[in-house]
């Protein structure tokens, strides 16, 4: 899996190339200045085109900044400009390429370029040949790869322009290096540092220094190596280049790995894994995050360990999953609808035989022999309709089924929506009403994927489902809480399973946040046990408990939240203070 890592520096470079410095771009006073511009200006259709184009350029979130370049993409489809359209299929696909939609990312570079061969603009083509040449090398195709930079390098070379010649080399160097001709790929990074005497360009120097870097590495000179690599952080570093920086930084902590320097082995890493998350770079979390999990599992941390292998498989679900669901969804709808016009043909064919069973039953005994027959016939189509509603059955509870998957995708993405705009918020009291929110939403978002798990179910089992939703929150919340449960074995539909979920959800949070200031061993007590038609719930902790105040208090969002719930059960809370906080909740079943 860390075998592949190096070749985000050259990938870097592409989107460079693209670009024209790129990483100086992602000003937000930029885009927000173009932004304020856009609604204020009563433009045409191509300037507002245009105007988002560059929006998208400069906007240093990703989502938002692709957000811009599709709605540069519809703007430039109506005023039917096709290099409009080149252009925001070209930022698209650079966009998506950042966020990790490898397979959106091509299908938008292949458009963009067949829109500027077509209208013979070589010099638009070119960058987008480059783009191109890293899918290319991420699938190992390094021979396609070649090809296409090639092809760009012919044409930078024909119109005798260094600085576009020296980007293209560095990526062409790169390409050689991983396929192993790493003689060549030497070769060519030397050059470019020559050819950089004439430019003095901070950021081909950087690239160059960089890159030459992991071909020592890669030659096992180490020291040539780490000074190349040191140096090419120092440069772009100051440049604000995130990306590139933290894979150079990644590249040295495996460095020094090798040498046995593992306390500065990890502070590299570290450096390389902030530097990623700080970016949004969903790939470089993945592997990064990948790498350190196996680093803290080979120095015996197996807590750090842990955390960063969940968080490898986040992001490895994410990059997986994003590039089929598209196309699944096209095939189940086809599906679907293939599957009502049977039905419909099928009603119409049984409505039309019962029509003509009453006819035919009228005409008497003369025609027995021939209703006989008839009635046989119809005896075996009811039989094949049974089978039919037998496997409309069937489809209803795969279709209830995928419900609960698309239910639970959709409250993810609300999840992550919200997550987002926390990290965003500096109001401390707004974050923590976003905050909460996402944790109500992943509440109600763990039912779903309960019943997506179990199949055709619709009933959950509350004691897993209460037990990784505590957990969950306790992780969240970054707490070293030591949970009890004790919970029975009880299946719950998912009317009754829901409430509950988000009253525990509110209770837990409560404790997290509020009863353990200064404890030094928390504890946190879930009981639900059942008693005939009754369900009863305690949640405990051994914090500061309730002031005489906070035990007549009801006037919290919170606590409105959770009585509107328990009366929507049926249900009675009490609050005490036991050696801490105690609820204790009653609830018909």
């Amino acid at each position: 899996m860390h075998a592949n890592l190096t070749k985000y520096s050259l990938i870097f470079c592409v989107f460079f190339l693209l670009n024209c410095n790129y990483c100086l771009s992602q000003n937000q006073n930029k885009a927000d200045s173009l932004i304020k511009i856009f609604k204020e200006n009563k433009a045409s259709l191509v300037q507002k085109a245009m105007l988002l184009e560059s929006i998208a350029y400069y906007h240093p979130k990703l989502d938002s900044a692709l957000y811009y370049a599709n709605e540069s993409l519809i703007l430039a489809k109506q005023s039917k400009n096709q290099m409009l359209i080149a252009e925001a299929w070209e930022q698209i696909g650079h966009k998506e390429k950042l966020l990790g939609n490898n397979t959106k990312s091509l299908e938008a570079a292949f458009t963009a370029l067949n829109i500027y061969e077509t209208n013979k603009k070589p010099e638009k083509a070119a960058a987008v040949y480059t783009q191109i040449a890293t899918h290319y090398i991420e699938e190992q195709e390094f021979n396609l790869a070649i090809k296409y930079l090639k092809n760009s390098l012919a044409f930078y070379q024909k119109t005798n322009n260094s600085y576009y010649i020296a980007l293209t080399l560095i990526n062409l160097g790169e390409a050689y290096r991983m396929s192993g001709n790493v003689k060549q790929s030497e070769l060519l990074f030397l050059k470019v540092i020559e050819l950089n005497n004439l430019l003095k360009d901070n950021l081909i120097y950087g690239y160059s220094l960089g890159n030459l870097g992991l071909v020592y590495a890669s030659k096992k000179e180490w020291d040539k190596a780490s000074n190349n690599l040191n140096n090419a952080v120092e440069i772009l570093s100051k440049m604000n280049d995130d990306y590139s920086c933290s894979i150079y930084f990644f590249e040295l902590g495996k460095i020094y790995e090798k040498q046995g320097s593992i306390l500065q082995a990890e502070n590299e890493i570290l450096k390389a894994f902030t530097l990623a998350k700080k970016a949004e770079l969903k790939e470089q979390i993945r592997d990064f995050s990948g790498y350190l999990s196996i680093f803290y599992e080979k120095k015996n941390d197996y807590k750090k360990s842990l955390e960063y292998q969940r968080l490898f498989q986040i992001y490895q679900d994410s990059l997986i999953n994003k590039n089929n669901i598209k196309k699944i969804e096209q095939l189940k709808a086809g599906y679907i609808i293939g599957q009502r016009e049977v039905e419909i043909k099928n009603i119409n064919t049984i409505s039309k035989n019962r029509k003509n069973i009453a006819i035919l039953l009228g005409t008497g005994l003369f025609i027995f022999t021939i209703m006989t027959l008839i009635l046989l016939r119809l005896n075996r189509k009811i039989k094949a309709s049974n089978i039919i509603l037998s496997k409309k059955e069937e489809e209803k509870a795969l279709l209830l089924n995928e419900l609960n998957h698309r239910v639970k995708n959709n409250l993810q993405m609300i999840s992550s929506l919200l997550n987002i705009h926390s990290s965003e918020i500096t109001n401390n009291k707004a974050k923590e009403v976003v905050i909460s929110s996402k944790n109500r939403v992943e509440a109600l978002s763990l039912v779903h994927q309960k019943l997506f798990q179990d199949g055709i179910q619709t009933k959950v089992l509350i004691k897993e489902y209460i037990e990784e939703l505590v957990l969950n929150l306790i992780h969240g919340y970054n707490q070293n809480i030591k949970p009890e449960f004790n919970i029975d074995i009880i299946k719950m539909n998912v009317d009754k399973a829901i409430p509950i979920g988000l009253i525990i959800n509110e209770l837990t949070t409560n404790a997290i946040k509020h009863a353990f200031n200064g404890n030094t061993n928390p504890i946190l007590k879930i009981n639900i046990t059942q008693n005939m038609d009754y369900l009863t719930l305690e949640i405990m902790d051994n914090g500061i408990g309730f002031s005489s105040e906070e035990i007549n208090k009801s006037n919290t969002l919170g606590l409105k939240l959770v009585n509107s719930l328990i009366l929507q059960l049926d249900g009675n809370l009490k609050k005490m203070n036991n050696q801490g906080a105690h609820w204790l909740i009653n609830i018909v079943i």
